[in-house]
C-alpha cells in the first residue's frame, strides 16, 4: 500500500481514528499495538507526533476524511477495518466508528 499518496493532516487523523478504534472495546489486544506501530513507522510519525494527534477529535478527522475522494476513503475504511479485526473479533464498537465516518 502507499502510504507516501497522504498529508501529514490525513495521516494524523487516520492514527487518530486507528486509537480510538484500538481503545474502542476497552481492550487493548498486542496484535492491535503491532498494526498502531506498522502503521506509524510507515507514515514515520514521531513520538512528539503523537501527542499532536492525540488532540485530534473525531469531528475534526471526520472533516479531514471528507475532503478525500471515494476510492481513497474506501481505501482508508480498510485500514481500520484491518485494525478492527486484527485482534480475531471485529467488536461493534470499533465498526462504529469506522460507520460513522461515512461512505
Amino acid at each position: 500500500m502507499n502510504y507516501t499518496k497522504y498529508s501529514k493532516n490525513q495521516k494524523f487523523a487516520i492514527v487518530s481514528i486507528l486509537i480510538m478504534i484500538m481503545e474502542a472495546d476497552g481492550i487493548i489486544d498486542p496484535n492491535e499495538i503491532k498494526f498502531l506501530n506498522g502503521i506509524l513507522t510507515s507514515f514515520k510519525i514521531s513520538e512528539s507526533e503523537l501527542e499532536t494527534i492525540n488532540n485530534y477529535d473525531f469531528s475534526q478527522c471526520q472533516k479531514i476524511f471528507s475532503g478525500m475522494a471515494a476510492e481513497e476513503l474506501a481505501t482508508v475504511k480498510s485500514i481500520f477495518t484491518e485494525m478492527a479485526e486484527c485482534d480475531g473479533y471485529a467488536d461493534p464498537r470499533e465498526l462504529e466508528i469506522i460507520n460513522r465516518l461515512g461512505s
